[in-house]
């Protein structure tokens, strides 16, 4: 890791285009349920003030397609950022163009925050178009990126403003390359990858990769239930992928040949309603009937994949096991989480854990303290692994 870092810059009274990812989750009542994306900003952004800089952040939230949408309004996240980054102060700006902003931080002092809304209401963010990008830059002294979690995105606020400005890596961005790459590229044999999540369709590269490289792959979340169907088992109304079965098929395939370990479920939690707790049962895969969906890994499948687990000494895991955000189907991925902590923190392994998903749903339960490293990013650390170049560290590189 060669990557050009905050170390002797001197910022004093430079203003700083910050790109975070503050794409946090919301509960039903419009609350942030999980600030962990928010908190691991706080070393940058202490670093940075305490040098003297004007910050300008700039940050994501949800997909609002290039128009101003008052519900994925950054102001939503505005309270929780105050409380966790322990700000007094912060400027906060309207949705508006570039020109406007400049003369905002222009009049600002050193040792400020200015608070950007949502980059995605300029369509021209995800175009990563040209002149957006340097109007944006002329706002800024450097770029510096703090969020790997979207660093796979070529938009303007993760790639095209580093062709305008000097750009350098933030402490916390810095802090999960040079992990993830010590643990990746130093794997203690055997491995085990747990992959969740609903679809194949974006994980199907990542799946053919790490087949090549773990002792054991475990499938579960949604995505198993087109396993189970290539494999000619009934998922009744559950979330399938037909279209991807035969993919499944070939993968499944490529494991064999790759004396790869393919754990999939022997046994499922089924529902006809999620709201119907009297309709719930753990049933074998064999069993399962026309009228109810596979919401959740079984209880013998937890235990088989706990056992396997306790075998290994890398464990990597990115994707929810079942329905977390409601009981009873949080079970597999809170028994399964346990099991991960208790035996990293016994030393037995290496645990990496990534994904915002998976983040939130360990995160509900207090576990994600007993794992080697937690990273927040998901797509992006996906990719990462497929052995991709992300967009977003191509000029974080010395040369």
């Amino acid at each position: 890791m060669n990557l050009k870092t905050l170390d002797n810059l001197n910022l004093e009274g430079k203003k700083i285009l910050l790109r975070c990812d503050f794409n946090v989750p919301f509960d039903l009542e419009g609350k942030v349920s999980d600030s962990t994306k928010v908190e691991r900003h706080k070393v940058t952004i202490d670093e940075l003030i305490h040098k003297g800089a004007k910050v300008i952040i700039m940050s994501h939230l949800g997909r609002p397609k290039g128009k101003y949408k008052e519900s994925l309004s950054l102001g939503k996240v505005l309270n929780v950022f105050a409380e966790k980054i322990k700000i007094s102060q912060v400027t906060v700006m309207p949705f508006c163009k570039p020109d406007i902003l400049k003369k905002v931080v222009d009049d600002l002092n050193n040792g400020t925050i200015t608070f950007m809304e949502n980059m995605r209401f300029h369509p021209e963010e995800e175009q990563n178009d040209e002149d957006f990008a340097l109007q944006l830059a002329e706002c800024g002294d450097y770029y510096v990126n703090d969020a790997f979690s979207v660093s796979h995105r070529k938009h303007v606020s993760t790639y095209g403003l580093s062709k305008y400005l000097p750009t350098f890596a933030g402490r916390y961005l810095e802090l999960e390359m040079r992990m993830l790459d010590k643990i990746f590229n130093n794997l203690n044999k055997p491995v085990m990858a747990i992959v969740g999540g609903s679809k194949i369709s974006t994980k199907i590269i990542l799946l053919n990769n790490l087949l090549k490289k773990v002792d054991v792959l475990v499938v579960g979340g949604a995505m198993a239930n087109t396993f189970l169907s290539a494999k000619g088992f009934k998922t009744g109304k559950s979330l399938i992928e037909k279209d991807k079965v035969i993919i499944a098929k070939e993968i499944l395939e490529k494991a064999e040949k790759e004396n790869c370990k393919f754990i999939l479920p022997t046994d499922v939690v089924v529902a006809k309603d999620i709201d119907e707790p009297n309709s719930i049962g753990n049933v074998n895969v064999e069993s399962v009937d026309s009228d109810v969906s596979i919401f959740d890994l079984g209880q013998r499948t937890v235990e088989k994949i706990s056992n396997e687990m306790a075998t290994c000494k890398t464990v990597f895991w990115n994707g929810p096991l079942g329905l977390y955000e409601k009981e009873p189907f949080d079970s597999s991925t809170n028994v399964i989480g346990r099991t991960a902590a208790i035996l990293t923190k016994s030393n037995i392994i290496t645990s990496v854990v990534g994904g915002g998903d998976t983040v939130a749903a360990l995160n509900k339960v207090n576990l994600t303290g007993g794992f080697s490293f937690v990273s927040i990013a998901g797509g992006a650390l996906v990719e990462w692994l497929e052995g991709k170049i992300l967009p977003g560290l191509e000029f974080l590189h010395k040369s």
